[in-house]
């Protein structure tokens, strides 16, 4: 029994002397300005009643404040790491419409062997925030709400220099319920990647595929008598081809074509989205700068597009441009100058102004600000 006791507890001071644990944080501010952050259009008809831009578009100056805590350990072929990281948005001109999220990930993977694991996670997010997301058209969501989700899979090579995961997902979605309506999602399905790398002149390019496929299935609830319950059932299809191009050391070029599908069991609000996108990385010992800009097309099957003097024969089309920059400089070995700017416009042949949801929109947003890192 002696001689158990002393095993064990040699078994277990071995694994604790080669655990690799490792733990880092960042705190981040930025000052900046956001027009629009409802995505609503110029103007509404309503009631008899004219809104204008200056009635409907919410814009202001903010500070942007974030925590990012994460943790890691591995020991053996095990590797477990943990993430936290709160978020806060101050509007100074408008501070009811401030909010705060937390988002947090349990990330587990064993490795069989170089190029083999096991993978699994589980997340949590709370977005408290009030409101109703502009953006959205079919279903009117709300922009608070808490979710849970899980994923498990495997991560594997094909072929020599290929990387390439499937992972099973679920996410269940409650939104804050808005005056009398609730409504809720549960999804499920498979998202994988696969990417294949070459060397050209000592330089690393990769090209490949991502995507998902998932069912989604709403449900709203309703105080009311009046207004019923009911489900919404989609199906959601999504692939995007990419090749990662490499400019020298510094700097690389990711070119890639997205097309995307949602279908409807009950046939009313699917679509078909595709467009290429443009992505830029650079980095060297001080700066780091990851740019992007796409053009997306959705095309929706059966909702027919008004105008002011009603439908014009043709089915919703939107077209999406939208760009983003992020960029941080070392002021020191902790200290980063960090920027920020997005861009998002969308157009629609959706004109009516008796109507929001549809609509033409545009969203943007810059900022600047000092993170610090240990």
């Amino acid at each position: 029994m002696k001689k158990t006791k002393i095993t064990l507890l040699a078994l277990l001071f071995s694994v604790v002397i080669t655990a690799q644990v490792k733990h880092s944080f960042e705190a981040e501010t930025q000052t900046g300005y956001e027009y629009n952050y409802f995505k609503s259009p110029n103007e509404v008809h309503q009631n008899g009643e004219i809104f204008t831009a200056d009635d409907l578009i919410a814009s202001s100056l903010y500070q942007y404040l974030k925590l990012d805590y994460d943790y890691r350990k591995r020991w053996g072929k095990h590797r477990f790491r943990f993430s936290a990281q709160p978020e806060a948005i101050v509007f100074y001109e408008n501070t009811d419409d401030s909010y705060w999220s937390f988002l947090t990930h349990g990330k587990y993977d064993y490795r069989f062997n170089r190029n083999t694991r096991l993978l699994a996670e589980i997340s949590f997010k709370r977005m408290n925030r009030e409101g109703l997301d502009g953006a959205q058209d079919v279903l009117i969501n709300p922009l608070g709400y808490t979710n849970y989700g899980a994923k498990a899979g495997m991560r594997f090579g094909l072929l020599k220099n290929n990387k390439t995961t499937i992972m099973a997902l679920y996410n269940f979605r409650n939104f804050d319920a808005f005056g009398i309506r609730d409504l809720e999602f549960k999804e499920m399905g498979v998202q994988f990647k696969t990417e294949q790398a070459f060397r050209v002149n000592s330089l690393t390019h990769k090209y490949g595929l991502t995507g998902f496929v998932k069912k989604r299935k709403y449900k709203t609830f309703n105080a009311s008598d009046v207004i019923p319950e009911g489900e919404r059932n989609w199906g959601y299809v999504k692939t995007t081809a990419f090749y990662t191009y490499p400019i020298g050391k510094q700097l690389e070029l990711k070119p890639s074509f997205m097309y995307y599908v949602r279908t409807d069991q009950d046939k009313r609000s699917g679509f078909k989205q595709y467009g290429p996108e443009l992505a830029l990385r650079f980095t060297n010992k001080n700066t780091k700068i990851r740019s992007a800009f796409k053009y997306i097309t959705r095309n929706y099957n059966e909702i027919e597009a008004r105008d002011n003097t009603g439908l014009i024969n043709e089915k919703i089309q939107y077209n999406y441009a939208d760009f983003v920059l992020n960029a941080e400089h070392a002021l020191s070995d902790h200290f980063f100058l960090t920027t920020t700017v997005y861009s998002r416009i969308r157009q629609t042949n959706y004109t009516s102004v008796a109507a929001r949801s549809f609509r033409g929109y545009r969203h943007q947003y810059a900022g600047i600000g000092i993170k610090w890192e240990i």
